[in-house]
């Protein structure tokens, strides 16, 4: 059972992943969901309001994830970087029903908030429990920095996924390393 999910929530979960590799995600019901997941209505009632709700809790879930990863070694670009990207590699699979799903630009939609209450926060003791609450400059440089990965990883993800979380962290720290340089040379005098 994934950390944060009781076992009818996870069964329901269990259900919407498994049902998403059969059939369009607009097209799952309540019934088919509470039939696979062997609870009644009234239980996925009592814990989600929509199917987009089951898909929420699995994602914030996997997240979760993400931050136990990357708290396991001290915090830096390249720590971070890869720890993002193997931790989608892992769970590839999953992206790949998102994507199939047409999907991404929900999980897009909510990922601001999801990173930073799920990862952020547990990373980083020190910030605020709320995204608004940091200072005008930090969520300039929380919302660039993560726009600028998961545009990378959704073209990842279209393109096969072929490179390494090695290869990607690299590619990333380059594109900082360029901007850096740039900025550098570009001030002036």
């Amino acid at each position: 059972m994934r950390k944060g999910m009781n076992k009818a929530q996870q069964a329901f979960v269990d259900a919407l992943l498994q049902l998403m590799q059969e059939k369009p995600f607009e097209q799952i019901s309540a019934s088919q969901l509470s039939r696979l997941a062997q609870y009644d209505r009234r239980t996925y009632y009592r814990y989600f309001k929509t199917k987009k709700d089951v898909l929420y809790l699995y994602c914030s879930s996997l997240l979760g994830d993400l931050a136990l990863e990357m708290r396991k070694e001290p915090l830096t670009p390249y720590s971070g970087f890869l720890s993002f990207f193997e931790f989608w590699n892992e769970h590839r699979d999953f992206l790949l029903i998102m994507e199939k799903q047409h999907l991404l630009y929900y999980l897009g939609s909510e990922i601001d908030s999801l990173i930073y209450r799920n990862v952020g926060i547990v990373v980083h003791k020190d910030l605020p429990d709320n995204l608004e609450q940091i200072s005008e400059f930090s969520q300039f440089a929380y919302y660039f920095t993560l726009g600028g990965c998961w545009q990378v990883l959704i073209f990842w993800i279209r393109s096969g996924m072929k490179q390494t979380p090695e290869q990607m962290t690299r590619h990333i720290l380059q594109i900082f390393s360029e901007m850096q340089k740039m900025n550098t040379e570009s001030l002036p005098s």
